[in-house]
């Protein structure tokens, strides 16, 4: 055998994406590719909102937030999307088995306090539900938005301004916690304004209104702790699996 011959193999050069950047570009894959089916099947949107969600500029605006959202994560501390010191089972299925629960309670609470009826009603719209063959590509993508603005952009930023920029990393535990729960109200509260605060207004006791605001505020709170503990995977996951159960179950 020659020298050549018995020389080793060189090892392969290191792959230059790191693999929470791999879940980045397919996460910013799917916002685009679900842009562009929705183009395809002409979805029949019921409100303005939902035609919003989907237009072009919202999809740009929410990838810009994922790559920002990201990269302040990324400054503070956060796992990465894909953080390889941690197991499948904190990424995927201990947030998948914890959302499949939750979108059932989300279930039971809507169907009591009629909360997806009154939004409809503000709306002016009979309902929210597109057909199922729609409704399901639309539920994702929103839900995808909703995880990256309200639960990775909003927490990731507001824990680099407050905890990195004006503490300089003081109290980092006690920044995270009061940060979590402040950023936590801003999705309950978007949805409670809308129509002017019209939702609250929609029946004369509105107490299963508030009890669903405030399970939507668990939903956000539950996710900053899986951004901080496991990435921003386990927060999608969790969000992805209640609201699929919530929407979903009920038309089995």
């Amino acid at each position: 055998m020659s020298e050549a011959e018995s020389r080793p193999l060189p090892a392969p050069p290191p792959s230059k994406m790191s693999p929470s950047h791999k879940a980045l570009a397919g996460l910013l894959g799917f916002l685009l590719l679900a842009k562009i089916v929705e183009m395809v099947l002409h979805v029949p949107f019921l409100t303005t909102v939902q035609q919003a969600v989907f237009s072009w500029r919202m999809t740009l605006f929410i990838a810009a937030l994922a790559l920002l959202g990201s990269g302040f994560a990324h400054i503070v501390g956060f796992p990465g999307m894909w953080e390889e010191g941690i197991g499948v089972s904190r990424k995927i299925w201990l947030p998948l088995a914890a959302g499949i629960v939750f979108g059932v309670v989300l279930l039971f609470a809507d169907r009591s306090s009629g909360f997806a009826t009154h939004s409809a009603a503000v709306a002016g719209v009979p309902t929210l539900a597109l057909p199922f063959r729609f409704s399901v590509l639309f539920q994702l993508f929103a839900g995808v938005c909703a995880a990256i603005l309200y639960n990775l952009f909003a927490l990731a930023f507001t824990v680099w301004f407050v905890g990195t920029l004006i503490l300089a990393r003081r109290w980092p535990s006690a920044t995270f916690w009061v940060l979590a729960l402040l950023v936590s109200l801003w999705e309950p509260y978007m949805m409670a304004s809308q129509g002017h605060g019209a939702l609250i207004r929609s029946v004369h006791f509105p107490a299963g209104i508030w009890a669903m605001l405030a399970l939507y505020y668990v939903v956000d709170l539950t996710a900053t702790i899986f951004i901080r503990r496991f990435g921003f995977t386990a927060a999608l996951v969790w969000r992805l699996s209640a609201v699929m159960v919530w929407h979903f179950a009920g038309r089995l």
